[in-house]
């Protein structure tokens, strides 16, 4: 038997991936950003609460826009594995 997961983590799709590698100097801006997301929007969940950006037509999906950070993205909640899947992110510098 496996102990359930305490924490929420972020998974990237290979093009969310792409676009994080192409901007080496800011490597350390984007793992702050999703860990910082996970905890925050993971917490929401655990709560009931529905996570932060706006819902998608397919269920439990949301697109987020950080206008001070000019990051997009779009991620699918995974709550049963405690996990966001970004599929998508453009960012604008």
């Amino acid at each position: 038997m496996t102990a359930a997961k305490a924490g929420w983590t972020v998974f990237c799709s290979e093009s969310v991936c792409d676009v994080m590698e192409s901007k080496p100097a800011l490597r350390e801006f984007f793992v702050e950003f999703f860990c910082d997301f996970a905890a925050k929007a993971g917490t929401a969940v655990d709560l009931g609460l529905a996570p932060p950006g706006r819902p998608q037509a397919e269920p439990g999906v949301y697109s987020l826009l950080v206008e001070s950070s000019g990051i997009f993205i779009e991620y699918a909640v995974m709550a049963d594995i405690k996990e966001f899947l970004i599929s998508k992110m453009l960012y604008s510098c």
